[in-house]
């Protein structure tokens, strides 16, 4: 979860995903993820075969943006955006678990108001395993989450917050692996202090599914991004088929080396006690582990070059 200060430009796009690549992230909520007016932008990246994005039809700052790996099988089943470009729920289903994930975008001001309705919105749109991630833009728990040890907001703002979430069902995920860590998502230069806006919660009964959590380092904005690791038993393991890159075919000298390869196998395992069909099979794998060294570096090459 991260907020990324725009995706006008191809540049931007790029350095975006190239760092949700570098995170490994399966699942990204990115905030002020704008575009072109009434566009939705490019994608540089195929890793992340599917895109969910929202953009204010005249604000060059809201949007919100929910990108899924392609190696998470996610089906969508239901949506709902807000009009004013600040929040984006998804439902659907990762294997055979039902998932809501919630992105928020919460303005500089009435913080308190805006998170309360959309939190109220998605408490009715959500089932099952819920995940709510955002730009809070407050400092929910100014004892925790400021280093100032204050906050802005009033404290009964500050509370009807927290009886939202509350009301919800939700627990911040990084404080249950830390509950005495500090640490920070944002340097405020108006209050010269660290502060943490940006929250990734999860419904209580699903917290044992927390491996791992922690806030990353400030790169693509002046927003850290919060990084959270679920286990979810469900997920099958992804199957990979073997194929062969048939541009190696053109090379000459490789072409001789599987050559003399498979003439000295046949050479040396044909027998009268050995059958055919055997002999055939397991001339696949002597054949297709010489092609994957090639392949590999193949692929580094091609990895370096872009």
């Amino acid at each position: 979860m991260s907020t990324v200060h725009g995706l006008h430009s191809p540049a931007k796009r790029s350095r975006v995903f190239q760092h949700l690549r570098s995170l490994h992230a399966a699942v990204a909520i990115l905030q002020e993820t704008p575009s072109k007016v009434g566009k939705i932008p490019t994608l540089p990246c195929t890793s992340y075969s599917q895109w969910f994005h929202l953009c204010h039809t005249t604000s060059k700052i809201r949007g919100v943006s929910i990108a899924f790996k392609k190696s998470v099988p996610f089906t969508l089943s239901s949506s709902l955006s807000d009009p004013e470009g600040r929040f984006l729920f998804l439902k659907g289903t990762i294997a055979n678990t039902v998932v809501s994930i919630a992105g928020l975008y919460a303005p500089n001001s009435n913080q308190a108001h805006f998170l309360e309705r959309a939190l109220r919105q998605f408490d009715l749109f959500q089932e099952d395993l819920c995940i709510v991630g955002g730009d809070f833009n407050v400092a929910i728990e100014p004892h925790l989450d400021s280093s100032s040890l204050k906050s802005h907001l009033s404290f009964q703002k500050l509370r009807s917050v927290k009886l939202a979430l509350q009301s919800l069902g939700v627990r911040d995920a990084w404080p249950t692996l830390y509950p005495s860590l500090h640490d920070y998502t944002y340097f405020s230069t108006h209050h010269n202090s660290y502060q943490r806006l940006d929250y990734l919660f999860l419904s209580t009964p699903h917290l044992h599914l927390v491996s791992k959590a922690r806030i990353g380092q400030f790169t693509v904005s002046d927003h850290a991004p919060v990084l959270v690791g679920l286990k979810i038993q469900t997920l099958p393991k992804r199957t990979y088929t073997w194929r062969l890159n048939e541009l190696l075919l053109n090379n000459e000298l490789f072409k001789q080396r599987i050559t003399k390869v498979l003439i000295s196998y046949f050479s040396e395992n044909k027998s009268d006690s050995i059958s055919p069909i055997i002999l055939w099979e397991a001339h696949k794998a002597v054949v297709r582990g010489k092609f994957v060294g090639p392949m590999k570096l193949t692929h580094v090459r091609y990895c370096q070059a872009r």
